[in-house]
């Protein structure tokens, strides 16, 4: 039987809605995507900084690129003008909804932030998730009435997408292949998981890759499957740094050539399945102009600037071999 990852806790920004869940099989249907450079972007989170670099990084590659934004690309631009020009960056493009858009979408304040957090999250950081959600949800509904039907079409983004780049198939997800909020796509599960039931995941939904992102922390994995090689990669922030020291944040580059000179120095790590390689970019945003723009929304002692403000300034306390699994250190739980 499919495994559906729904949690029976129903405490707000802890549980996971039944409207979550969904199986691998739901993913085994034709690509609607094909490209032969693909670029996928979780975690955006408000950062025009970081879409802007992006769209700079997509034009210097030497095919052109498709972009697929899967989920939270709206969380810290709780501001009409921030939140509309977002929304107008992300619609050049392909996207999926995020917890984050679920909920920014939604009239229900029974599901907080949507972000289904496990236990080793403090109470305290989902208490404040939920209040940032809030905010932001205000912020939509007024945007809505300078782009009527923000709040729908944020609705009725899907949950997932099929890619094919070269003969790969990619499905994009946000949370994991059970949900949206799934967190067995995070680095500590992924590391440590039961590899028959992702074995039988690639099989159900028949792709060569997941890429996702929600857990807020980056990861990639290999797995050996009776038809090769499969991968799990997780872009963790596009939006905010990822590695300790390091303000970047990570995308997820899929093509059928490797990653161009000129974006060589961007390149964190990466792999070839399936004839396609698979890389983590950093993405070197102008920093300067997104610390100005998110204090100016979020001062000292607002609720994200207690949450993630030491990330943003210094990244988290994580390092590319904790990505790779080359540690079995569990990592702070953190995302939106």
């Amino acid at each position: 039987m499919d495994s559906v990852d729904v949690r029976a806790n129903s405490r707000p920004g802890r549980g996971c809605p039944a409207a979550y869940g969904y199986t691998p099989r739901a993913i085994a249907r034709d690509a609607e995507v094909h490209a032969e450079v693909l670029y996928v972007i979780g975690g955006l989170y408000g950062n025009l900084q970081a879409l802007h670099e992006i769209e700079r990084m997509a034009a210097l590659e030497e095919v052109a690129a498709t972009l697929v934004f899967n989920g939270d690309f709206h969380w810290f631009d709780a501001d009409v003008a921030w939140c509309a020009a977002v929304e107008r960056g992300v619609l050049r493009h392909h996207a999926l909804r995020g917890n984050v858009e679920t909920e920014a979408a939604a009239d229900d304040d029974a599901n907080g932030c949507g972000c289904a957090y496990p236990e080793n999250v403090p109470d305290a950081d989902v208490e404040r998730s939920n209040r940032i959600l809030l905010h932001l949800r205000t912020t939509v509904r007024a945007a809505d009435e300078s782009m009527p039907g923000l709040r729908a079409r944020l609705a009725a983004l899907p949950m997932h997408l099929v890619a094919a780049v070269g003969d790969a198939r990619i499905g994009i997800v946000h949370g994991d292949a059970w949900s949206l909020a799934g967190w067995r796509f995070g680095h500590e599960a992924l590391h440590g998981a039961d590899d028959a039931a992702l074995r039988r995941a690639f099989e159900q939904s028949a792709v060569d890759i997941f890429a996702s992102s929600h857990t807020c922390l980056p990861a990639l994995r290999l797995f050996d499957t009776a038809a090769g090689e499969r991968v799990v990669i997780n872009n963790g922030a596009a939006g905010m740094p990822n590695f300790a020291g390091d303000r970047t944040g990570l995308i997820t580059r899929i093509a059928t050539t490797p990653v161009p000179a000129s974006l060589a120095r961007s390149r964190r790590y990466g792999t070839e399945v399936a004839d396609v390689y698979i890389d983590a970019l950093a993405v070197a945003f102008d920093t300067a102009a997104w610390d100005a723009q998110f204090a100016q929304v979020w001062p000292a002692g607002s609720p994200a600037a207690v949450s993630y403000g030491r990330r943003i300034i210094d990244g988290p306390q994580f390092s590319i071999d904790d990505a790779l699994g080359r540690t079995g250190r569990a990592g702070c739980a953190t995302a939106a």
